[in-house]
This record gives C-alpha cells, structure tokens and sequence, in this order.
C-alpha cells in the first residue's frame, strides 16, 4: 500500500505560459480577453466544455490575429513547456516507495501537445488532468483526491501534495494528507529533497 505524491503541474513543475511567443501587446491582450473579460470560458475549456480549437478561434477573431498563426504559437508553446530534466529524474526516484501522480487543473493540451513532447508519462505513475476528469482539486471537498487514493489503494495520511495553491493544500491536509505549498522561496525539489531525509518534511 504505497501512499501517493501528489504533484501540480503548473506554477510547481513549470512555469511556462500558453502563447508565450506572441510580442508582448498581443499577449497581454489574449490574456485579459480570455482569462479577464471571460473567465468562465477559460474555467469551462479547463473542465473539458470548450476544445483548444474552439478557445483559439474566439481568440483570433476577438483580436484579429489569423487562426492559423495564433494555432500555430499555441502548439508550438505547448509542446516546448519548460520542466527540469533534474527534477523529473528526481520525481522518478521516489517511485518505488511512492505512486507518483501528475494532478493538474489544466486544458486538452497537456494531454495533446505538452505530455507526448515532455515524455512526462515517463516519470508519472498517473496523470489526471480536469479536463478529463471535469472537476477541479478542491471541488467537494477534495474527492478527487480520495477517488485516487482509493483506485491505488493508497492512504492518503501517508501522502503529500506539492502545489502552489493555498486552496488546494488546505483542502488536502482536511483530508488528512500532507500539503507542501510551493513558492518561489520553496521550490518542488527543496522539498523533495527533505523528504528524502524527513517524512515529515512540510
């Protein structure tokens, strides 16, 4: 009965933004149009309600970029998303001890584009993304967590999650796991590196 590390995607393992190759007065204005002025929609693509195709064609047309060039930086940013090879390779040690599982509220690319170019199965026992699965981490309580636990056979007091969001580790430690909240001032591997030491690290 292995327990599991909970690991997030973004703003923990990566740092990297969708379009990030438009000039930077395009971007900020895809960024205030869809994240901004239309944040149920960017909610709705991150719960499996609206595509990727679909999100870059009301971007294009609100903003008059042509849909093949603004499709084009969109897949391109995806699949070259940054995440330290160091920090994979750290990930996978731990994997004989515990299930490693990549949890992300996060969009139909990461599976498409971002997954197969970074070889993350490779490193992740499971991926479970909200746009498969249609919840986020602290909907009801945290389910999702318990959901996964269960389908490993796993206890979630002897499991940690590594995120950024003080929600969602709030959520976790109610549940009776362990949160590492992740900041710039405590980065994923500090902690995992404590962990190799502690098990009470965070």
């Amino acid at each position: 009965m292995k327990p599991i590390l909970f690991i997030d995607f973004d703003g923990t393992i990566c740092f990297d933004r969708f379009w990030r190759s438009l000039g930077p007065v395009e971007y900020d204005k895809l960024q205030s149009a869809l994240f901004q002025q239309n944040k149920e929609m960017a909610d709705g693509w991150m719960r499996g309600v609206y595509t990727s195709e679909q999100i870059n064609l009301f971007l294009a047309d609100i903003l008059d970029i042509p849909y093949d060039l603004l499709w084009q930086v969109f897949v391109e940013d995806a699949q070259t998303m940054s995440v330290s090879g160091e920090l994979l390779v750290q990930i996978d040690s731990f994997r004989d001890r515990y299930h490693t599982v990549l949890t992300t509220v996060n969009m139909d690319s990461l599976d498409r584009f971002t997954v197969p170019a970074l070889d993350l199965g490779r490193y992740f026992d499971r991926i479970v993304n909200s746009y498969d699965d249609g919840r986020f981490k602290s909907d009801h309580g945290g389910t999702l967590f318990l959901d996964i636990a269960s389908e490993l056979e796993a206890p979630i007091q002897a499991s940690y999650l590594f995120d950024d969001s003080q929600t969602n580790c709030e959520v976790f430690t109610k549940l009776g796991g362990t949160a590492c909240r992740v900041d710039k001032d405590n980065p994923v591997a500090a902690y995992l590196q404590s962990l190799v030491r502690t098990p009470e690290t965070c």
